[in-house]
């Protein structure tokens, strides 16, 4: 079974919220409240965050209102532990590793090297706030399906030169990136930012 690195969208509070309760995350994803439990048996909160809570009263976090009550729905592309590398390529049109929102798929490829909001203390999930998908927006942009084919081709030509994919192939991951873009186009119409799990 593979890894998935699953893409959603969200508001840059419940950003904010899951980097302080990364326990709380699979139950923001599936669209229901956390238990009193899921709370309990949270590690142990940044200083800041145990001061804060101290100074407020506050021992249970809050929910943020508009919490899911229905599954998170993910925005793309399909990448998966196998094929993360070339989504990197695709995106970049570079196997080097960048700055900025083009080092997105670059977290499960170096987890240091990056410019990604780590969620948790396992390196599993990432986010980028509202601020930063103006420029990822950008680098989508220039993906049309000829480019997409293209940069698929020169990075098969450096990794599995003997291949040759199906039509089919070409198509999911064109469909894949055009889900993704259509999904970065809402987020930034909203002022949402991007947050991205493996599971």
């Amino acid at each position: 079974m593979a890894l998935c690195l699953n893409v959603f969208s969200l508001p840059n509070e419940h950003i904010q919220f899951l980097k302080h309760n990364p326990q709380t995350m699979q139950d923001y994803l599936l669209g229901q409240a956390p238990s009193e439990q899921t709370f309990a048996s949270a590690k142990s909160q940044p200083l800041l965050v145990q001061f804060v809570r101290l100074l407020t009263g506050s021992k249970k976090p809050v929910l943020p209102l508009d919490w899911p009550s229905v599954e998170v729905e993910m925005i793309g592309p399909d990448v998966n532990h196998r094929n993360v590398d070339l989504y990197h390529y695709i995106l970049n049109n570079t196997e080097a590793r960048v700055r900025g929102a083009g080092s997105l798929f670059q977290t499960w490829l170096d987890i240091n090297q990056h410019d990604a909001i780590k969620m948790d203390a396992e390196g599993e999930s990432f986010a980028f706030k509202s601020r930063s998908l103006p420029e990822l927006s950008t680098l989508l942009s220039q993906l049309d399906e000829q480019t997409i084919r293209d940069r698929f081709n020169a990075w098969l030509l450096e990794h599995n030169p003997d291949y040759i994919p199906q039509e089919s192939e070409y198509l999911d991951i064109i469909t894949g990136w055009k889900r993704f873009n259509v999904g970065v186009a809402k987020a930034i119409e909203q002022h949402w930012g991007l947050i991205w799990v493996t599971q």
